[in-house]
């Protein structure tokens, strides 16, 4: 038996992976997609309900349904930006909800810092270091000896994943390894054996080197998009539909964590978020499309991490705000609905101000997800410093 080189590390005998669905049939895959930049809400979800929208967005407003370039209606009082019309067939279709004014209470403008708070599911520098993703995983033991438990499309682990045993960062996946030369002379076998004892260097070369194997097997060039899917060409597209191969190999993945770049939208929003939110539902679209009934076991959370300001800046862009939208798409989502209290626009109910204020707090949401979609999980060990509620009717129980 020819043993694959995360076994010559482990000393394992079987090269053998169980299917992802016979490992999961408890929890969906986690496809996490983060809006790094802070997204708009107001021009995304617009709330054209409430009269003080038009008159603090003025010339950047997002006109309201039955106008030229006008939103579509969802509820009466929310539209969705044009842009996004691809998504309205899937919230017709109960697979996808928003829910507005969403956000963790951190306080904070800066980018680096806002991130790190979210992606470590805190409010201020208290608290756990690592991610609130990784304190998940770190929960449950992996249930098979695979590299591809948790993955980020990306040249990097982000923090939200710290606290999972051994993630995994592939920038592309359809690139990664070696050529069949290399392999076939022995090369990678001399490297397995150089870093089997290497303190601190054995543990990221045994994941490294087993997924590279994992991969050579898995050969997710063989799936392709199914049921007319288009992915686009974008950055975005490519690492979505990386993730949709892997979801369908027999790879055992749980969570699939992808960057969304570009969204520091301070000057001419109008184009720019029109832009950015094509891609974003061309994106989704085409993976709930290629996806088909594999949805059922799938739930796709995109957030960011502040939103913006609600009054236009004088380069008719928007600054650092406070609250923003978070999507859910999936078979266990409780979909077609915009979700969350409407906290107002009138001067009075805005934070500091000048922002639309937080009335549902990210980590309720992520609680909820965790406890009904992802196997269960003790949600004080994950947000130990959160009191707050975790059933807001978002997802159904598996």
């Amino acid at each position: 038996m020819t043993l694959t080189r995360r076994e010559l590390f482990m000393g394992k005998t079987s090269t053998k992976l169980p299917s992802t669905r016979a490992l999961f049939d408890d929890k969906d895959v986690l496809v996490c997609i983060f809006q790094r930049g802070g997204a708009d809400g107001l021009n995304s979800v617009v709330p054209y309900g409430d009269e003080n929208y038009s008159l603090h967005r003025g010339a950047i407003q997002v006109p309201e349904p039955g106008e030229e370039n006008g939103a579509i209606d969802l509820t009466g009082f929310y539209g969705l930006h044009p842009a996004l019309s691809p998504l309205k067939s899937i919230y017709d279709a109960g697979d996808l909800a928003l829910v507005h004014a969403v956000g963790v209470p951190h306080g904070s403008r800066s980018h680096f810092a806002a991130q790190g708070l979210v992606e470590r599911g805190v409010d201020d520098k208290a608290g756990p270091t690592n991610g609130w993703l990784g304190r998940h995983m770190s929960l449950s033991e992996p249930p098979g000896d695979s590299a591809f438990r948790t993955v980020s499309i990306s040249g990097n682990v982000p923090l939200m994943l710290l606290g999972a045993q051994e993630p995994l960062a592939i920038s592309n996946l359809t690139e990664f390894g070696f050529e069949q030369s290399i392999i076939d002379s022995g090369y990678t076998e001399v490297l397995a054996n150089l870093f089997r004892q290497t303190v601190p260097f054995s543990s990221p070369a045994q994941a490294a080197l087993g997924a590279i194997d994992e991969l050579q097997v898995a050969n997710l060039s063989q799936y392709s998009a199914e049921n007319g899917a288009a992915y686009p060409s974008s950055d975005l597209g490519k690492k979505i539909q990386q993730a949709a191969q892997l979801i369908k190999s027999e790879l055992p993945v749980e969570a699939v964590c992808l960057d969304s770049d570009g969204w520091d939208h301070h000057e001419n929003l109008p184009t720019s978020i029109n832009a950015s939110l094509g891609d974003l539902a061309d994106c989704l679209s085409a993976f709930y499309t290629d996806m088909g009934s594999r949805m059922a076991n799938i739930t796709v959370l995109v957030h960011t991490e502040f939103g913006r300001r609600v009054a236009a800046n004088a380069s008719s862009g928007v600054d650092h705000g406070t609250a923003g939208v978070a999507y859910l798409m999936g078979g266990g989502v409780n979909g077609g609905q915009v979700a969350g209290t409407w906290p107002g626009l009138a001067e009075g109910d805005l934070e500091q101000g000048e922002d639309l204020a937080i009335s549902t707090d990210l980590r309720s949401v992520i609680a909820e997800m965790l406890s009904k979609r992802l196997g269960g999980t003790t949600l004080s060990s994950v947000f130990p410093e959160f009191e707050g509620g975790s059933d807001l009717n978002l997802f159904s129980s598996r």
